[in-house]
């Protein structure tokens, strides 16, 4: 037990504080906002309803790259092999070495399909590759963008966790990569942000982030909407799409299923993943579902790799998880 964690139980037993007041207030700070920059989030005065998507103003006669930073490149053969050999695929930072928790998994056979984001449209051409330097290292993630200029993903993606975690930097997003193809050109980060639960403490179940781009991209190619609920997620459809490292270099592949397991703060389930999909969305899969998802909402941000029940998991995506990403995108 931490020092702060038999701090506070003392406290409890002594009747100074309650054990659901110290677990309330545990809570809120392990949301509390924290940026690259020291730059604090526009907080709102509510609490963030769950938002609809949008499917972009791409149409003809508009340049995809209109509102990227730079424009839409082809890489050659040997771009591509400096690429794979330059980047590694992220994982959680428990996943290291931690036998507790694995890297995302494929889970038996092989159940995940390619995606051609530009044949394909919205909202894949919303998802991208992340890659990013974080410590020694460069990495790829997946991130997901939920405004013109802002991307959700993984906490370890953009924070390498705990205290003595350092923040990633030269990060770049690509939107609807495809291989040696980015369609719609790429931008920088200007800001990255994660919270104090990831941050400080480097809990998993606080394992989420965001970057702010310097370009409104999502303004041409679109965002995904959000949705949560204080109700159960089991068995609702799904799809995750991303960009696994097992796979050709900076290619997107999606699967399919069904949620299994619904936690207070994680999402599990039995789609196959791998390294480098960290950060991808979560999609409620159809146009039936609840919060008047259409099939474009994200619901969760894949994480980690197969519990002892072989089921992969995501943050969960809460009432406050929602609030700070909303925050996240009201400031500039």
């Amino acid at each position: 037990m931490t020092t702060h964690a038999s701090r506070r139980l003392a406290l409890c037993l002594a009747g100074f504080v309650s054990a659901t007041t110290a677990s309330a207030a545990d809570v809120s700070d392990a949301h509390r906002s924290i940026s690259s920059d020291g730059t604090p989030a526009l907080a709102s005065s509510s609490t963030a309803a769950p938002a609809a998507g949008f499917r972009g103003r791409l149409a003809p006669g508009l340049a995809p790259d209109a509102e990227a930073e730079f424009p839409a490149e082809r890489y050659s053969a040997a771009e591509m092999a400096d690429f794979a050999a330059r980047y590694r695929p992220m994982v959680a930072p428990g996943a290291r070495g931690d036998d507790q928790l694995a890297p995302e998994s494929v889970l038996g056979a092989d159940r995940r399909f390619r995606v051609y984001p530009s044949e394909s449209g919205y909202p894949y051409r919303a998802v991208g590759l992340l890659t990013f330097n974080q410590g020694t290292g460069s990495y790829t993630c997946t991130g997901w963008l939920i405004s013109a200029d802002t991307v959700a993903t993984a906490g370890h993606c953009v924070h390498s966790g705990g205290t003595g975690g350092v923040w990633s930097n030269t990060m770049r997003f690509y939107p609807g990569r495809n291989a040696a193809s980015a369609p719609y050109g790429s931008c920088t980060a200007k800001r990255l942000s994660s919270v104090a639960g990831w941050t400080k403490n480097a809990d998993e179940n606080y394992d989420y982030g965001s970057v702010k781009l310097n370009c409104t991209v999502g303004n041409t190619t679109g965002w995904l909407g959000r949705w949560w609920t204080t109700g159960s997620q089991a068995n609702l459809p799904i799809a995750i799409v991303g960009y696994p490292g097992d796979k050709p270099s900076a290619t997107q592949w999606g699967g399919a299923g069904r949620i299994a397991a619904s936690e207070s703060r994680k999402t599990r389930y039995f789609l196959d993943t791998a390294g480098g999909q960290s950060g991808a969305p979560v999609i409620q899969a159809d146009g039936t579902g609840p919060g008047g998802c259409e099939g474009d909402c994200g619901i969760a941000i894949h994480a980690y790799g197969a519990d002892s029940l072989g089921r992969n998991s995501a943050t969960r995506i809460t009432e406050a998880v929602n609030t700070n990403l909303q925050n996240w995108i009201n400031t500039p």
